[in-house]
């Protein structure tokens, strides 16, 4: 996209991933753990003939696939309203996303994944799969920021691109759900796009919400 050359001064008009560190707290949860192991048992003498020490074979190796990041009580909330009410699944897919405000608008065509994190979902695209077009307002920040924003006409729909990683904040900013984690409130991944799925509509709503109103706000922290 051709990118504005000053920087603004002004502030998001919505929570953005990254900000300031929030004032209040909720009490931490676990990640969960364990994915991907090889499943092992002893085998009896009288079964299979094979001495106490020895190891059965595993019936099957569990693939491991991508690590969800829906791992405690608000992701997993925020898993199950993204899959019901715009039918997307974690792990990417081809759909093409428009602007929940004026569904004829292309956003984007397919995404990489979902991120759910202690600040609510966002979709992840990589930089080929934006129609940026659409996205003609640019508010480029300084180098040390952590994301540069792309809005819609209108601003309804703002995408943040990611600059810097969040993995030293341990807690969201304001309005997300403190977990102190270690390895950061969310998995954003620099050079990678990001848009709030209420922002964004598909084609193919699931039924049960083909009719809902853009102007209401469906994801709650």
């Amino acid at each position: 996209p051709n990118l504005h050359p000053q920087c603004y001064p002004r502030k998001p008009r919505s929570l953005a991933p990254m900000a300031e560190p929030p004032v209040h707290d909720e009490a931490a949860c676990s990640a969960s753990k364990g994915h991907g192991r090889w499943r092992h048992r002893l085998a009896s003498n009288a079964a299979g003939g094979r001495s106490d020490d020895q190891d059965e074979a595993p019936d099957a190796a569990i693939t491991e696939g991508p690590v969800s990041t829906a791992d405690c009580w608000n992701r997993l909330r925020d898993k199950e309203r993204v899959e019901g009410e715009l039918g997307l699944c974690e792990g990417g897919g081809d759909k093409e996303l428009f602007d929940a405000s004026d569904p004829q608008r292309l956003i984007a065509r397919g995404y990489r994944r979902i991120v759910f994190g202690d600040h609510g979902p966002y979709l992840e695209f990589d930089t080929a799969q934006i129609v940026w077009e659409n996205l003609p307002e640019a508010i480029l920040k300084p180098p040390h920021a952590y994301y540069d924003e792309y809005h819609s006409p209108g601003g309804f729909v703002r995408l943040y691109f990611q600059k810097r990683s969040v993995e030293q904040k341990h807690n969201p900013p304001a309005g997300g759900v403190r977990h102190n984690r270690e390895g950061g409130y969310a998995d954003y991944k620099v050079g990678m796009c990001y848009i709030a799925p209420d922002m964004l509509t598909v084609s193919d709503l699931p039924a049960a919400h083909a009719g809902a109103a853009v102007t209401k706000k469906r994801w709650k922290r």
